[in-house]
């Protein structure tokens, strides 16, 4: 059986379990092969064959109590930017446009333009694979920190994500980017509205980033690597990093890249994005064995020639 994914990998596993009802969960409890979560197959790059099952979560409604708002894994997360905008829930606007699943969300900690959804998340409902039994954990539990979450070590599948967003809307335009499209397009700040920050997010992605649909990708390839301030030159990588309250200093992976590109042996099915070099295109053809060979070829030049390392966004999925 193929297994969807963004990068247009040819994958097959070999058997799929759905969840659509927590009746299904009764499936999980006497399995005894690998198995692997996917949900929206927008974040991972996949062998040719998997030796075991894949589970996908299919749960989509949305449920309303309070000031909570519980949704099913299964939902895509454009609707739910669009169920939010409608509804008067604020907060991730700048999280607009992001490929993937709302289960998807918590695994990586999904963030741009200055915003990490785990600020909105409150608890996590899921199935706990050791004990097999659902469980909630609160959002401290979920162990959110940057692109990373508990729920990366595989113990557990998520079922609902229970949020709590923001009853007025105080949009954060701390991202240079962003502030700087909004000057650019003559968009006053203080008339900008949920939907029209939304729409700008979503112009300022496409335009940097190819659709998946029609160019396969997986977004970033390389997360932004984190180093400790006083360990880097004052000029190092000028325009191109952050400097962060807590010691720290993000530096630009794109701009890593853009420095030894013209080192790398690049085969001809895969290929750098020309608005963004930190997206990998798939031209047609690339194998699982192609990809990871690039990848690895880049963090090895780039730890040689800069002593940083690198980690790899989307999840390697091996045979």
């Amino acid at each position: 059986m193929l297994i969807s994914n963004s990068f247009g990998l040819q994958a097959r596993a070999k058997n799929f379990i759905h969840i659509d009802t927590t009746d299904d969960l009764s499936a999980l409890e006497t399995i005894d092969e690998p198995i692997l979560i996917l949900g929206a197959g927008t974040n991972v790059i996949l062998s040719d064959y998997f030796d075991g099952i894949v589970i996908e979560v299919r749960l989509k409604d949305i449920e309303i109590n309070g000031n909570n708002i519980s949704v099913g894994a299964g939902l895509d997360w454009a609707d739910l930017i669009d169920y939010c905008l409608i509804n008067e829930h604020y907060g991730i606007e700048n999280l607009t446009h992001i490929p993937g699943s709302v289960g998807a969300a918590p695994v990586q900690n999904i963030g741009a333009y200055g915003v990490e959804i785990s600020s909105f998340i409150n608890s996590v409902e899921c199935f706990n694979l050791s004990t097999k039994r659902v469980e909630t954990l609160n959002c401290d539990q979920c162990k959110f920190s940057y692109r990373h979450s508990i729920f990366k070590l595989k113990n557990y599948i998520i079922l609902r994500v229970n949020f709590i967003f923001n009853k007025f809307f105080e949009p954060n335009l701390s991202y240079p980017a962003l502030s700087d499209f909004l000057k650019e397009h003559s968009i006053n700040v203080s008339s900008l509205t949920p939907k029209l920050l939304s729409e700008s997010i979503k112009n300022i992605r496409n335009s940097k980033l190819p659709d998946p649909r029609i160019l396969p990708n997986v977004g970033s390839i390389f997360k932004n690597p984190l180093v400790s301030s006083k360990d880097l030159d004052d000029t190092f990588l000028a325009g191109h990093r952050w400097e962060l309250a807590d010691g720290y200093t993000k530096l630009s992976s794109a701009r890593l890249i853009e420095l030894i590109e013209p080192e790398l042996s690049i085969p001809d099915t895969l290929r750098f994005y020309e608005n963004h070099s930190l997206v990998l295109v798939n031209n047609g053809g690339a194998s699982f064995k192609e990809v990871t060979s690039l990848l690895n070829q880049i963090q090895r030049k780039i730890l040689d020639k800069f002593k940083i390392n690198l980690d790899i966004e989307p999840e390697i999925i091996a045979s």
